[in-house]
């Protein structure tokens, strides 16, 4: 398998030209170092759902020459951990072109969040934001929503709903189909969607769409131009 990799790379290492790559469910653990380095370029897009990534591949990236170029970023689908947390935030904070990012289903809670907010925020070309299928309450979802209300070309965010908002017996933690097919208490719902309607509307941000719907605004959406 090493061996076929390395032919890989050195396959796209000619391609001088060269600009995005999506690599979903390869699930190549430790191996994005690998498959990258030989890059003449520095890539614009890079597509990693399902990678199961580590520690080493985080941090490979986020100290590669990819980190400051990118317009698309799309990590969903890789649960991420606190070990994990310093190399993201060191990736987002020199990710000044980010336009376009996705960590749907990447085992965000309110806490890693918190941590991610600070550099997140210093994502000032942000136009959109995938949050789907992530463990987040609605204390946590406020705190996102300040955070991208001072985004000022942020035009979608998808989110998930909130963990406060199912009804009883919510698994702990909620793994991702757990989000997906437990049963939500609409009425505790439709206050936590007026909650973030209402920080956006106090900070002048109607442009700002908010959505819970993964299908109407899926991966390839938010990594269109």
């Amino acid at each position: 398998m090493e061996a076929g990799l390395r032919e890989l790379a050195g396959g796209l290492g000619g391609l001088l030209n060269l600009r995005e790559i999506n690599l979903t469910s390869l699930r190549l653990s430790g191996k994005l170092r690998l498959l990258l380095s030989a890059l003449e370029r520095p890539l614009e897009v890079l597509e990693l759902p399902y990678f199961s990534l580590t520690p080493s591949d985080l941090s490979y990236l986020s100290s590669s020459p990819h980190a400051p170029a990118l317009r698309k970023l799309d990590l969903s689908g890789n649960s991420l951990s606190v070990e994990q947390l310093p190399s993201l935030q060191r990736l987002l904070s020199l990710s000044r072109s980010l336009s376009h990012l996705v960590l749907s289903g990447c085992s965000l809670t309110d806490s890693l969040l918190g941590a991610l907010l600070p550099s997140l925020g210093l994502c000032r070309g942000l136009q959109s934001l995938g949050l789907s299928l992530n463990p987040l309450s609605t204390r946590g979802l406020l705190s996102l929503a300040h955070t991208a209300i001072c985004l000022p070309l942020l035009q979608l965010l998808v989110y998930p709903q909130p963990t406060d908002c199912y009804e009883e017996g919510l698994p702990q933690p909620p793994s991702y189909y757990n989000l997906m097919e437990f049963p939500l208490d609409q009425g505790k719902l439709a206050r936590a969607t007026e909650e973030l309607r209402e920080v956006l509307e106090r900070a002048g941000r109607a442009d700002l769409v908010l959505s819970t719907d993964l299908y109407s605004h899926s991966t390839a959406e938010l990594l269109e131009e």
